[in-house]
């Protein structure tokens, strides 16, 4: 399943990668390689969600643990490219040992804190305790590393040797006598250059043998870190663990898009949660222009893709059947770099996702199709368009402001919009802050969706809002006069 950035940035889905708190390097490569599980990969998402599940209840329980691996994982350096290039003939040099003897250290302290919560996910670990012992021959286990003396009787003897050279250089005041001893000098350090090589060598063969243990826990510390991540991110919004459908079904209750939710905080205004419930077929979202159609199709959308990524989804309620596609075809998606019109762009996504409706189970979304077009063939189009979509095992949910696009087996859904709103009380608002129409329109809009039948026509608070606004009475007398 192809996502584009654009499709995601529209969506809000970048703005909630953007908000995971991934911490290791392995977390963001893991980040970076997120996919739709397909829909034969039902039990892989079932793990998933299972295991997000446990990390939202421990974290609940455990946070001071959670802090401790937190910091930890702060700790770890990216190693995954000198893991790569890593073979058994490779000689590792001494940062490279550093690298690894650190990894070691961190991966240690780690799998004592992960023992502690005792969580039943698929994420685990492999002891590294032999590379550390190996890379920290003497002593106190230290971070540093160099080519100890304890790895080498005969390298131990050399630096002794070149030790005491070195003080006589530094004493001696002859210079023929210096250079001779500068001279002895450099055939030591020839010597022991050699057997740091050897001792290299050896310590590199000796740390291959775990190379598929340093392999699984660099998987295990990005899967951990995600998993934390998602789980987080689910308590911050609420968010639910979707159920997953063996029918062809979408349900959302209460449904939000946290993109939206900042968005509106910031200028201090309340979030109105959605419900929808959509079956395989057509169903229509009609209303005003004002009245967040849009939103609600891009917050499904967002929340279909976050749940077969194996992410709590954003509602109060939620279960869906596991699409093979998901589409959203939207004017203000579509490229025109090629040259193309707003309405050519929103013909070839549909063509594409034609080709996958005739031979797979799906959602498509149809934002206002053909609202850039001649209104007559704008109509012409969506309704045929939906007359198509019926007879396919696929969910499609198309918001339009045209009347006459409801039949019979057509789901109908309308925006409340301004029904309920006093018209005299709220003109009276406006009249007190012509300014600030748009917003108070806008505080008073209720954006939540009602089921009606095939004949309710679409609403026009268009012409209820230009009212409000203030518009010439003239104008309005003629629109009503038609």
């Amino acid at each position: 399943m192809n996502i584009d950035n654009k499709m995601k940035q529209e969506i809000g889905l970048n703005y909630i990668l953007n908000e995971l708190a991934i911490i290791t390097p392995y977390g963001i490569d893991m980040k970076r390689k997120l996919k739709v599980f397909k829909r034969n990969e039902k039990k892989l998402l079932v793990d998933e969600l299972d295991n997000v599940e446990c990390i939202i209840e421990s974290l609940k329980k455990n946070q001071c643990l959670y802090s401790d691996i937190e910091r930890t994982m702060m700790e770890f350096k990216d190693i995954s490219n000198l893991i790569k290039r890593y073979n058994e003939n490779y000689i590792l040099d001494e940062v490279e040992l550093y690298e690894i003897k650190n990894f070691a250290i961190n991966i240690q302290k780690l799998i004592s804190i992960y023992k502690a919560l005792s969580l039943d996910i698929d994420v685990k670990f492999y002891s590294l305790k032999n590379i550390v012992e190996l890379l920290n021959p003497v002593g106190k286990v230290t971070k540093s590393f160099y080519i100890y003396d304890a790895y080498s009787k005969e390298l131990s003897d050399i630096r002794n040797k070149k030790t005491n050279i070195e003080k006589l250089i530094f004493k001696e005041i002859d210079e023929e006598k210096n250079r001779v001893l500068k001279n002895k000098r450099l055939d030591l350090v020839v010597m022991e250059e050699k057997i740091q090589r050897k001792i290299q060598k050896r310590l590199s063969q000796k740390i291959y043998l775990c190379i598929k243990d340093i392999n699984k826990n660099i998987v295990a510390l990005g899967k951990l870190d995600m998993l934390i991540a998602k789980g987080k991110i689910a308590i911050k919004y609420c968010a639910v663990k979707p159920e997953l459908d063996d029918k062809i079904n979408i349900l959302f209750h209460e449904m939000k898009n946290p993109k939206i939710i900042n968005y509106l905080e910031k200028d201090n205004k309340k979030y109105i949660p959605v419900s929808i419930e959509l079956k395989q077929g057509v169903t229509v979202i009609t209303g005003a222009n004002m009245g967040g159609k849009s939103v609600t199709i891009k917050t499904i959308v967002l929340n279909l893709i976050l749940a077969q990524m194996g992410f709590y989804v954003f509602a109060v309620k939620a279960s869906f059947s596991m699409m093979d596609f998901i589409y959203l075809v939207s004017d203000d998606m579509q490229s025109i770099s090629r040259g193309l019109s707003s309405f050519g762009a929103e013909i070839i996504k549909i063509n594409e996702a034609v080709e996958d409706i005739k031979k797979s189970n799906g959602f498509i979304g149809l934002d206002e199709f053909a609202r850039v077009t001649n209104p007559r063939e704008g109509f012409i189009l969506l309704k045929a368009l939906c007359k198509f979509l019926k007879d396919y095992n696929t969910i499609s949910l198309v918001s339009t402001h045209y009347d006459g696009i409801i039949d019979k087996d057509i789901k109908h859904y309308q925006v409340v919009g301004l029904k309920n709103v006093d018209d005299n009380i709220l003109k009276r608002h406006i009249s007190i802050d012509k300014e600030d129409s748009i917003s108070i329109i806008q505080e008073k809009m209720d954006y939540r969706l009602e089921i009606v039948d095939e004949k309710c026509t679409v609403p026009k608070d268009a012409l209820k809002v230009a009212k409000m606004m203030g518009l010439d009475e003239k104008i309005i007398e003629y629109t009503e006069s038609g």
